[in-house]
């Protein structure tokens, strides 16, 4: 399947957007995806979407990211710089057994009963062995 352009997409939104609202409605998106012979429910695109609608902005994203599964390696790259930033509270670029452990903590992910230890969570992946997490290390990690 090739990929449609800007104006191939705004007149498939309008197509699709049956009761000319300005937006798409999960049922819509069914038969767009039903057309396409992709299987798949009208919750399902409710909870993939995380709305009850898309204007036309949010339907351009829907269907590059799912439709055409186009989101970059540069995206997700970003999206894991986030959240390394998250972890590394002091910006040093590394995470440290005392970072881990807050983050997780934060999260809801850690409790000081149980068996985890962040000391051996970093050093299974800490390839360099400096008792750190750097941004490829993390990255291997949250893979």
């Amino acid at each position: 399947m090739s990929s449609l352009n800007y104006n191939d997409l705004h007149r498939l939104f309008k197509k699709l957007d049956q009761n000319g609202d300005g937006l798409v409605t999960p049922n819509e998106l069914q038969w767009l995806l039903d057309t396409m012979k992709i299987s798949s429910s009208v919750d399902e695109l409710q909870c993939l979407t995380g709305k009850t609608s898309l204007n036309f902005t949010e339907f351009l994203d829907f269907y590059t990211t799912t439709i055409e599964g186009k989101e970059t390696e540069k995206d997700l790259e970003g999206d894991l710089f986030k959240a390394f930033e998250v972890f590394d509270r002091n910006r040093d670029g590394l995470i440290c057994d005392e970072e881990l452990q807050e983050a997780l903590s934060n999260l809801g992910l850690w409790d000081d009963k149980g068996d985890m230890d962040v000391k051996s969570m970093i050093k299974a992946y800490d390839a360099n062995s400096d008792g750190f997490l750097d941004f490829q290390e993390f990255k291997k990690m949250m893979a």
